[in-house]
């Protein structure tokens, strides 16, 4: 494969993280949207502010690429908290609304669900262009992209199992406290 062909390639490539990214955000902005309660609410708003910021770095790595002719740098941002850190804010609040925990049949928690799918998608399309790219930078900002969408699948896990069963998640949350 040329030099020109791979790069050819990997904006391509690139071009699809964006159409990803910005269908995460508009999913998100909508669930975030649909719903008052509010963990729901406030999470879903917090992971359409993370795929802006997907976006606008992609739009920007695409950009200096393709201007670069393949020999650019990129500073990935560092990696996010980790996901229970972020999450800690979140769950503060849920446990002020202890008795607003949301019915199965609300369709959120199928809403939940098809987003744990986006982000393993998200996940492994990262995970694989990595492993096919030839440009160093371009591997490195797509670890960045993996972790990211990774930590999103287990924020997404974690919040679900508190919606699923409020006392339970509490539960085993102050059980992990006593125990770590």
């Amino acid at each position: 494969m040329t030099d020109n062909q791979a790069l050819s390639d990997e904006l391509e490539a690139l071009q699809f993280a964006l159409k990803t990214e910005n269908e995460g955000y508009e999913y998100y902005k909508e669930a975030s949207n649909r719903t008052d309660h509010p963990v729901t609410k406030k999470f879903f708003a917090r992971l359409a502010e993370d795929e802006i910021e997907h976006i606008r770095l992609i739009n920007e790595f695409h950009d200096s690429l393709s201007e670069s002719g393949g020999s650019t740098e990129i500073n990935v941002p560092e990696t996010p908290e980790k996901f229970k850190v972020r999450l800690k804010t979140i769950f503060e609040d849920a446990k002020k609304n202890f008795k607003d925990n949301v019915k199965p049949d609300t369709g959120i928690l199928e809403v939940y669900r098809h987003s744990m799918e986006l982000e393993t998608k998200a996940a492994e399309f990262y995970k694989e262009r990595r492993e096919v790219t030839k440009f160093e930078s371009v591997k490195e900002f797509y670890d960045w992209l993996f972790h990211f969408e990774s930590d999103h699948y287990a924020m997404l896990s974690e919040t679900l199992s508190y919606l699923e069963n409020p006392e339970q998640w509490y539960q085993n949350y102050e059980n992990s406290i006593f125990e770590g």
